[in-house]
């Protein structure tokens, strides 16, 4: 990325990145107690920046193949 560049960053409240991630509030504030979950201090507030969610869920990313489904024949 270019020096001049700047990477556009959505900050969320504590509530919206627990709706974003698709989780509890307490689960969020657990990541954040076990340093799990980078955040910003603003106004004495956690802030989470969604370029960090999204960064946070790519790392736990489980690949995998999709196989076709077999049904066996019922006898």
């Amino acid at each position: 990325m270019a020096g001049s560049e700047k990477l556009v960053r959505r900050m969320l409240t504590t509530e919206e990145a627990a709706a974003y991630l698709g989780t509890a509030v307490r689960h969020v504030r657990r990541l954040v107690a076990d340093h799990e979950l980078s955040r910003y201090k603003v106004g004495g507030r956690n802030r989470f920046a969604d370029v960090d969610l999204d960064a946070w869920l790519d790392a736990r990313r489980v690949g995998g193949t999709r196989r076709p489904i077999v049904r066996r024949r019922q006898r």
